[in-house]
């Protein structure tokens, strides 16, 4: 089977909420039935092994910003270059799986420019997070999703009340699939690999 490449901002120790134990719980195990690249924003740019699988830091160059989608942005380019670099080094990857919305927008530019199938798992949605109506940034950040949603061949969700919210709030023209093991979601990553 082909390779994987992962991209998040977060895996720890490189943590800023919920999505880095969310994965440290699920790429190790994950990796044990699909090699996996994973690219995570960091201190600095470098190559590592943790928990199995090779790991591409990015190191950000704008470390805060009082606009966040501007810092997105910036992380974005740089999650871009690192999951390339990724790539390039690994003729063998041949699939794309973003995690959460920020990671996303990368992974939307990757899986474009290399001609892959992407996956992008969703844990939540801005129009869950903020209350309606939304602002001018909330309405930006929903529009991203919905982009980058959009493009993606495959969504997967944790509970059939996600799948919902996403059919209702964002109809993805892709499939929306509940997985709630890595032996799931490596049976989605099948559909594209073999």
């Amino acid at each position: 089977m082909s390779n994987v490449i992962h991209l998040s901002w977060e895996y720890p120790p490189w943590t800023v909420g919920d999505l880095s134990r969310r994965l440290k719980a699920l790429l190790p195990a994950l990796n044990s039935l699909v090699p996996i690249s994973l690219v995570v924003r960091a201190d600095r740019d470098g190559t590592t092994q943790m928990d199995g699988m090779k790991v591409f830091k990015v190191g950000t160059s704008v470390r805060t910003s009082p606009n966040f989608i501007a810092y997105s942005q910036a992380l974005n380019i740089e999650l871009a270059r690192g999951g390339s670099d990724a790539i390039h080094g690994d003729p063998g990857i041949a699939l794309v799986h973003a995690h959460d919305w920020i990671s996303s927008i990368a992974g939307t530019y990757l899986a474009s420019y290399f001609r892959m199938p992407l996956i992008i798992s969703v844990y939540s949605t801005e129009a869950m997070r903020a209350r309606p109506p939304l602002n001018v940034l909330n309405r930006g950040i929903y529009d991203l999703e919905h982009y980058c949603f959009q493009k993606a061949e495959a969504l997967i969700v944790e509970t059939e009340g996600m799948k919902s919210h996403l059919a209702e709030q964002y109809k993805p023209p892709g499939r929306v699939e509940v997985c709630s093991s890595p032996e799931q979601i490596h049976g989605v990553y099948r559909r594209w690999l073999g």
